[in-house]
Order: structure tokens, then C-alpha cells, then sequence
């Protein structure tokens, strides 16, 4: 598949994906998100395209980025075609404003186009086992203290309670408000879903949007991340994602910030695992020393 090609299947599987939604079905977009919970790091495009080629994928990596991990992919597989960006770099030297260098050359880089490059899913190679990349480990309740640090280092004010007047959480543009009798998985699911209305629904996308349309997006996010960690999902979860009017640009414009505050979430809680991970690491090298 060449770029114009990828091109074309993402814009026709944006305006099936739609024109579902207006049909009243969401099992098109679960699918999507389903894949986003998995490739967090690649755009919703890039998501969108390794979700129509390859549905069950849960890894993928480049030709000779498998080789390095000393996998290598089987014989007769087809790769899965995504779009990598050309970028055009310029070195400059730096002026000051009469003009003068000081020697430092800038390397400036610009986004010139695309071209198709080919990834393939781990089911698509054999050799040596991996270790867990990129995974969440702990249960809940270390997952739900990495993201109320995350949330506090945005400068969120976050409170627990005994009532709510019946929601199970709140977000009030600097504050976040948790029922405290929820289960565990629950509150994480409940945390996310107000943290992501405090990135995308503050200032004037607040103005711009209904609160239909705000809750679908917070609740999207919330799927994406516990659906990235691990969780089980309700049937009240998934029946709340329904419909963005069928409209192709406002989808893509709202999936794209739904892909992005995900990311911004999950990478925050993979730094947190990680850090955590090289703490205890360094305890049990000072014990033993």
C-alpha cells in the first residue's frame, strides 16, 4: 500500500466509522478505541489504519526494529501500512540581532509530507520472547496513586466525599471531586473521566461543545486508559459512547484530542510505573550492598 493509498482507507473508514455513529451504533468506535488503548503513542490516522488491517494487533514495530529486539517476521507476512512524516532539516547558524554568528548551528526541522512505511504485530514474528513493553503493572490501587499524583502536579485540586448529590465524580475547572465509597476500579475509571474534562473542556471548547458532547469525549478517554490498564469494563460504560452527529470533521478533530489526552495520561502513569520500578531497584542494590 502506497501513501495515497493509506490516505484514501483512513478517509473512508472515517466516514463508515460516521456514518455508524449517526446510525445509532458504537461498536465501530469501540474498535477504534480498543486499538488506541493499545498504540497510544501513534496518531488516531496511524490507529485508524492498523485497526482496519489488522484488528487483533497488540504490538507492532518496524522490520529492523524487530530484528534488534531479535525477532524477525515470518515468511509470507504482509505488513501493516501506516504514514511516517518527511522531515526536512536546515542547519542555521545563530544571529544575534546585528547580524553576527556565534557559531551554534540549529538544526531546524520541518514536516514536508508523508510516505508509507510498514509496522508488523508480534503475532507476525518468532524468536526470542519479550519482556512486558510499555506495561502497567500493580494493581488498582497503585495505578489510582499515580494518577492522583498526576493530577495534583497539574495543579488540580483534588478532594473525596461521601455525597455527590448522585454523579460519582465532579470536575470544576481546577478542582476534581470523588465519591469515596466507589470500588477501586471504579474510582480509577471516575478519575480519568474528570481529569479528562480538565484538559479538554476548560476555556473555550467548554463554550464551543454540549454536555452531551463533553461527556461522550471524558468518557472515550476513560475507556481508552482502563481499558490500557488492564480493567474490565461495564456494559453502562461502553452503551454511554454513542454518536458525534455523523459529522466527519467534528469526529476527527474530537477523536484526535480523545487520542491525545490519553496519551498524555498513560504516559504519565507508564513514567510513574517506571520510576517506581528504578526506586526499588536501587533499595534492593543499597541492601544488598
Amino acid at each position: 500500500m502506497n501513501r495515497d493509498e493509506a490516505l484514501q482507507q483512513s478517509a473512508d473508514a472515517l466516514q463508515e466509522l460516521a456514518s455508524a455513529l449517526k446510525a445509532g451504533k458504537s461498536s465501530a468506535l469501540l474498535r477504534y478505541l480498543d486499538t488506541i488503548s493499545k498504540f497510544h503513542n501513534y496518531s488516531f490516522g496511524n490507529c485508524m489504519l492498523i485497526c482496519i488491517q489488522c484488528p487483533n494487533a497488540t504490538l507492532v514495530a518496524g522490520f529492523q526494529r524487530w530484528k534488534k529486539l531479535k525477532r524477525w517476521v515470518k515468511k509470507g507476512e504482509a505488513g501493516i501500512a501506516i504514514l511516517a512524516p518527511l522531515l526536512m532539516r536546515k542547519s542555521e547558524l545563530d544571529e544575534d540581532s546585528t547580524g553576527n554568528t556565534d557559531g551554534e548551528a540549529t538544526v531546524l526541522r520541518a514536516i514536508r509530507g508523508f510516505r508509507a512505511v510498514h509496522v508488523f504485530d508480534v503475532s507476525q514474528t518468532e524468536g526470542e520472547p519479550l519482556a512486558e513493553i510499555g506495561a502497567i503493572t500493580g494493581d488498582p490501587g497503585e495505578r489510582i496513586a499515580r494518577i492522583e499524583e498526576f493530577i495534583r502536579s497539574k495543579g488540580i485540586e483534588l478532594a473525596y466525599t461521601e455525597a455527590l448529590g448522585g454523579a460519582l465524580g465532579m470536575s470544576e475547572g481546577g478542582k476534581i471531586t470523588i465519591l469515596s465509597t466507589l470500588t477501586l476500579a471504579q474510582t480509577f475509571s471516575t478519575l480519568v473521566h474528570e481529569l479528562a474534562h480538565e484538559l479538554l473542556h476548560r476555556g473555550d471548547r467548554r463554550k464551543e461543545t454540549t454536555k452531551v458532547f463533553r461527556e461522550t469525549e471524558a468518557e472515550a478517554v476513560s475507556y481508552v486508559v482502563s481499558k490500557a490498564v488492564g480493567l474490565e469494563l461495564s456494559t453502562q460504560a461502553v452503551d454511554y459512547i454513542q454518536l458525534w452527529n455523523g459529522d466527519e470533521t467534528i469526529l476527527m478533530q474530537s477523536l484526535e484530542l480523545v487520542r491525545d489526552a490519553a496519551s498524555q495520561i498513560l504516559t504519565a502513569l507508564e513514567a510513574a510505573s517506571h520510576q517506581e520500578t528504578v526506586s526499588h531497584t536501587e533499595m534492593e542494590v543499597a541492601h544488598v550492598a
